[in-house]
């Protein structure tokens, strides 16, 4: 049994995650592959709501698959979904996504922060995650991925 996380995503509303982040994870609740309280955590810097991003995935999702969208399926993959509104570069954003994620019993204490970002990004990304202490934790594990398909 895999150890339910919270899967936080740099570049949520990015091509990346629209064209594959966001249907693979699809894919997967479909095949019954996520751990039962697993979250997805889109860290964004469009000032949208958690209905907004849902709003958004269920297009992402649709578009991908020609309109035809499973409405149980996506009621049960709904449930998993969060944002998380924030720039980048603001270090304050850090200290509260810090706060979020070690305060809110929704998200699991393990965590993968994936970042479907510029390359030039990832250095100040980490870094500041690491400032704000975002990767340490007592409990659970922290990992980070980086993501820069080629072609």
């Amino acid at each position: 049994m895999l150890d339910p996380c919270t899967l936080i995503i740099f570049g949520a509303t990015g091509n990346l995650s629209r064209l594959k982040l966001m249907p693979g994870l699809f894919q997967l609740e479909r095949d019954g592959r996520l751990p039962e309280k697993m979250t997805v955590l889109a860290f964004g810097r469009r000032p949208w709501n958690r209905e907004q991003w849902i709003a958004e995935v269920e297009g992402m999702l649709r578009e991908k698959y020609h309109g035809q969208l499973d409405q149980e399926l996506f009621a049960r993959f709904r449930e998993r979904l969060h944002y998380y509104h924030g720039d980048l570069n603001d270090s304050a954003v850090y200290l509260g996504l810090k706060e979020l994620l070690d305060n809110d019993p929704v998200f699991p204490p393990n965590a993968v922060f994936y970042m479907a970002i510029r390359p030039a990004d990832f250095i100040s990304v980490v870094e500041l995650l690491s400032a704000a202490k975002v990767l340490k934790v007592e409990v659970g594990w922290r990992r980070v991925v980086i993501e820069k398909p080629f072609g």
